[in-house]
């Protein structure tokens, strides 16, 4: 499996000439190595201020996606199902409802039809570990 911790994504952004020639500053004056640690920094800084904020609207939609007829599967952070996992979800004859806040990750042997067969739902802010084929399917239909 990939490491996940050290993965990043790009964003590209468009700044000030004035907020950027004081970004400038601060890093010709050492207080950051470069522009993105000084923006990574800020964004840090911004999330901690809003993890409530965060907190709330995750909760939100997770009670949005309740349904008796699946089960529920919600996290902030990383989630992942094995083959032998959704097996066992197909066996209690139950579908379910996934919701992830950061990054979800499924089994490379896990087939297509497994997870038609076992997923009703998926809503992932963040990043799908997947084969492409896997990848394809989620995209496609959820």
């Amino acid at each position: 499996m990939e490491n996940l911790g050290s993965k990043t994504e790009k964003a590209t952004i468009n700044v000030g000439v004035m907020e950027l020639a004081q970004i400038d500053l601060l890093v010709d004056s050492l207080l950051y190595t470069n522009r993105s640690d000084f923006i990574r920094t800020a964004i840090r800084k911004q999330l901690e201020q809003q993890k409530e904020d965060i907190q709330r609207c995750f909760d939100q939609r997770s009670q949005l996606e309740k349904d008796p007829e699946t089960k529920s599967f919600h996290a902030i952070g990383i989630m992942g199902f094995t083959k032998k996992e959704l097996l066992s979800l197909k066996e209690q004859n139950k579908k379910m409802n996934v919701l992830v806040t950061g990054i979800f990750v499924i089994g490379k042997s896990v087939e297509i039809e497994l997870l038609r067969e076992t997923i009703s739902s998926v809503k992932v802010y963040g990043k799908i570990i997947a084969t492409p084929e896997q990848r394809k399917f989620i995209n496609e239909n959820y």
